[in-house]
């Protein structure tokens, strides 16, 4: 009699520690499938935006970045446009001097850095209303939990993953001009390029096939009488690719920068 207690007893335990495991499992599974950036729809707002137009402005699309406050329009902009002035009261963010409201494999959109100029950018600022929160993506924390890109055009939300952050002291090795349809080629030879220049490393793969994304700002992170340039780029979420989180770290070039932030601790406004 004792012995079969003592059965029972083991059976009880193992059936316990059994169903803790599959509560375990369960848990990790949802946490690892849970998406780790949420689209929201941003169409509607571009229809708002629109009202606002004018011959000079037009408003094209919409842009995100997850982690800052990025969350406004793109407009397209004439040439007699004064890019510094906010004649329609838009965040100014710009698509070259294009007016067309189509998506292409290789997008670069521009916007204004007016207060996050220093060596040790801010993170989160409430009057931050242009690119100036980009500039975030300096520190491999924040880049490590914020790694997506939503870009609303064309009818239609568009997901992409950051994989290369880069910091220039000069804009000219920055590509703005906006070519249309790259080929596959020119797409594989652009991503090489910058992935060499970039901060941090991403665990993104990206083939010719890829449609890009660069979001381009200014900065002074070399110093007051430097044009230096800050650029996120990232590609677009495949299809039935999962919104997940992945891995980042740093490169040589972020030990570079992080010795030039050390240096220097103040903000600049």
């Amino acid at each position: 009699m004792k012995k079969n207690k003592k059965k029972r007893q083991r059976k009880r335990i193992l059936i316990i520690l059994f169903l803790i495991i599959c509560i375990f499992l369960v848990f990790i599974l949802f946490r690892n499938n849970k998406e780790f950036y949420k689209v929201e729809d941003r169409t509607t707002n571009i229809k708002e935006e629109k009202k606002k137009d004018n011959n000079k402005v037009t408003t094209i699309g919409w842009i995100r970045v997850q982690g800052t406050n990025i969350d406004a329009p793109i407009v397209a902009y004439s040439k007699d446009y004064d890019f510094y002035e906010d004649s329609v009261g838009k965040s100014n963010f710009a698509y070259n001097i294009e007016t067309t409201e189509k998506i292409y494999n290789k997008v670069n959109i521009m916007g204004h850095n007016i207060l996050n100029l220093s060596k040790n950018p801010r993170i989160k600022d409430k009057r931050f209303s242009r690119f100036d929160n980009l500039m975030a993506f300096v520190y491999i924390d924040f880049a490590k939990k914020n790694k997506y890109i939503q870009y609303t055009i064309d009818g239609d939300n568009y997901l992409y993953k950051i994989y290369a952050v880069r910091l220039y002291s000069s804009y000219d090795k920055v590509e703005t001009e906006i070519k249309k349809r790259y080929t596959e080629s020119a797409i594989e030879k652009y991503v090489k390029e910058i992935k060499k220049d970039s901060i941090y490393d991403y665990d993104v793969k990206i083939d010719g096939k890829d449609n890009l994304i660069s979001l381009i700002t200014c900065s002074r992170f070399y110093g007051e009488d430097t044009d230096s340039s800050f650029v996120v780029d990232a590609r677009m979420v495949r299809k039935g690719e999962p919104i997940k989180n992945y891995t980042v770290q740093e490169t040589d070039n972020y030990k570079k920068i992080l010795k030039i932030m050390k240096g220097d601790g103040k903000n600049e406004v």
